[in-house]
């Protein structure tokens, strides 16, 4: 049985986002405040920076630009009881201190035996305007 593993993997801290607990503007469909946020779960990937910075035009319209992306083991995913979704943070890789965004999410390593994905790669990208130092 063919089991993918990942490439010297760091510790992820994500902060999922809980959409049902934020509060709306019913007129504008937007969030009031801040978009709530559950507690942070430590996660195992692997992380790959400056991939694709534009946006890029396609066929079924625009997609975001991502300053990088994060490779997750589903099995982990699964094992956390973690779905990870667009606008989920990212507040560190390893030992670095972050502030990341998920903008695109892609499943990988489709194998047969495994009864398809079984790889998450997160498309990041770094939403803050300023960054304190």
């Amino acid at each position: 049985m063919t089991r993918p593993r990942l490439i010297h993997p760091v510790a992820i801290l994500v902060e999922p986002s809980v959409v049902a607990e934020t509060i709306y503007d019913e007129d504008a469909r937007e969030p009031v405040q801040h978009l709530r946020r559950a507690a942070s779960v430590e996660l195992p990937g692997q992380v790959n920076w400056g991939q694709s910075a534009d946006l890029e035009m396609t066929e079924g319209g625009a997609v975001m630009g991502a300053d990088g992306y994060i490779v997750f083991l589903k099995e982990d995913l699964d094992a956390l009881s973690v779905t990870l979704k667009i606008n989920d943070r990212i507040k560190k890789t390893g030992w670095n201190v972050v502030d990341l965004y998920i903008v695109r999410l892609q499943w990988m390593g489709h194998y047969p035996d495994m009864g398809g994905a079984t790889l998450l790669r997160a498309w990041f990208r770094d939403r803050a305007m300023t960054r304190e130092v």
